[in-house]
């Protein structure tokens, strides 16, 4: 295959992995989009990363033994993440409490740029407030937060992902930046 597969849009190469050409489309999948997946089931997870590593592993393995189930409908990404929650759903409702990992701060990004150690303490202190606001809402409300502003999905992509209507999804978002401010506020 001698065209550039860092040029060609997600659905396109899905659609490759689809029909059969899998290892170098699916490799280019995994680097687009991993990390964000990551990030969005460490949320769901609320911070149990070896559970978000183990459900991301249980998506990425369900999109290949499903790529024969995709049509481009839908964007991909919304189709990945739609695997990945359910395979978070399906952990969730079989899996006994773990011992539960908070998420290290090396996955917090802090400026690349200088700052003082005052400015730095504040930030790190802000991103505990933030997170430990954000662990505190009910897992339909984190889970549509994580997906707007960590994965930057629209509204659209979201009520799709999740399997709700879009109004649902809205007002999902309304009530939890509502407890986040009163959570952030009182922590003020």
């Amino acid at each position: 295959m001698s065209e550039d597969l860092t040029q060609l849009p997600d659905e396109d190469l899905m659609v490759l992995v689809a029909n059969g050409v899998i290892e170098r489309p699916a490799t280019e999948l995994f680097r687009r989009h991993n990390r964000a997946l990551f990030n969005f089931v460490a949320w769901l997870c609320q911070g149990n990363t070896a559970e978000a590593e183990d459900v991301t592993q249980k998506a990425w393995v369900k999109l290949m033994t499903r790529c024969a189930d995709y049509s481009p409908q839908a964007a991909f990404r919304t189709f990945l993440f739609q695997i990945a929650r359910n395979a978070w759903l399906d952990a969730r409702k079989s899996a006994f409490e773990q011992h539960k990992e908070a998420i290290d701060d090396a996955h917090l990004q802090l400026p690349s740029e200088d700052i003082s150690p005052d400015a730095e303490l504040q930030l790190r202190q802000n991103l505990h407030s933030v997170h430990k606001a954000m662990m505190g809402l009910p897992a339909m409300q984190r889970e549509v937060v994580a997906l707007r502003f960590f994965s930057d999905m629209s509204l659209e992509e979201i009520a799709h992902t999740v399997g709700e209507g879009f109004e649902t999804v809205k007002s999902r978002l309304r009530y939890a930046f509502v407890r986040l401010r009163r959570e952030l506020e009182a922590q003020a």
